[in-house]
């Protein structure tokens, strides 16, 4: 059994703690949980969650270690990864979802800490290779000691491009998220960072344009297509699911029904658990806590003049990529076992 640490403990943290107690109880044991807030407040958010619901579960305080599901979990506050007690605790895979060690010279103080291996919940800051489930995981163990899981909208669009630029080609094209917003952002208004100014506004009262770097980033999952595709996000007021928005232009004429066709083909194929098609007329609510990385909204499918292809993607931004995460995690302590 693999014996995992969490090292950063918000909304991705404890989604992912949740799936592996749920998923993978008897192949991963998370033994530790770094993170600024005490044991109370860590106990009472796992077992509270206003989106997901209530977590299916015991949960217990006991001193510094909280028993879940009667396993005893270290409860950690180290700023500094490379004193963690990961080596003391015999520490296999840092699950790091800080979102503030996203380099490799960062991740590699949990290898001196006594980790064998890292995985990033975020893209990565510098040559990280990241890595997306149905789509280059095949170039996991190679990678290791640290990985990154890319990001929940990489993981959203990453599977549809697979899939197209596969069957037809695609040229090129432009992606814009539609995203709800997160703890980055601000309850009401305040200062942030000045290069990010309109992340300064409220994100319950407004659409905010933003950047993403999902688009770019499928550039270094398909090297063919680096520079062929980039895009923005709009931060909108929800608290949970997301859209992708995909135009692409295809290399071969190809019809909405033929596209549909190839996209519905591999969900119930080499993909099936990843991507998914709905043909009902959802909205977001009903993909609160949806399992797949992205679903295409086939009502949505349009094609212009015979390459250009419109798409809508729908994803939960917390529990689709956290799925994610934690099926690597498991595919990671098989690699190290």
């Amino acid at each position: 059994m693999i014996r995992v640490a969490i090292n950063g403990y918000g909304r991705i943290g404890r989604v992912v703690h949740r799936q592996l107690l749920q998923r993978f109880s008897n192949e991963v044991e998370v033994v530790a949980i770094n993170a600024s807030s005490d044991a109370e407040m860590r106990a009472y958010l796992l077992k509270y969650d206003t989106l997901h619901g209530r977590f299916d579960g015991d949960v217990q305080v006991d001193g510094e270690h909280l028993k879940v599901n009667g396993k005893s979990v270290r409860v950690v506050k180290e700023r500094e990864p490379a004193k963690c007690p990961w080596k003391e605790l015999k520490v296999d895979l840092v699950i790091e979802s800080s979102g503030k060690f996203r380099s490799r010279d960062k991740c590699e103080m949990h290898l001196k800490a006594g980790a064998k291996a890292v995985l990033i919940t975020a893209p990565p800051k510098d040559d990280v290779t990241m890595i997306v489930r149905g789509v280059n995981d095949d170039l996991l163990q190679e990678c290791l000691p640290i990985v990154s899981a890319a990001s929940c909208t990489t993981n959203s669009i990453a599977p549809v491009i697979k899939v197209l630029d596969a069957w037809k080609g695609i040229a090129r094209g432009l992606i814009c998220t539609t995203h709800s917003y997160t703890t980055s952002q601000n309850l009401l208004d305040n200062s942030t960072d000045s290069s990010k100014m309109r992340i300064s506004r409220a994100a319950a009262l407004n659409i905010i344009p933003s950047t993403t770097g999902a688009a770019k980033a499928v550039g270094k999952v398909f090297p063919h297509l680096l520079g062929k595709l980039d895009g923005m996000a709009l931060r909108v007021p929800m608290p949970d699911v997301s859209a992708s928005y995909l135009a692409l232009q295809m290399k071969e004429p190809v019809t909405a029904e033929q596209v549909n066709a190839e996209l519905t083909k591999a969900a119930a194929g080499d993909l099936k658990g990843i991507l998914a098609v709905e043909e009902g007329l959802l909205v977001s609510s009903d993909y609160i806590s949806d399992p797949h990385s992205s679903t295409v909204d086939l009502e949505s499918t349009t094609v212009v003049d015979g390459t250009m292809v419109q798409l809508l993607a729908w994803y939960d931004n917390e529990w689709g990529y956290g799925m994610r995460v934690t099926e690597m995690a498991a595919q990671i302590g098989a690699l190290l076992s």
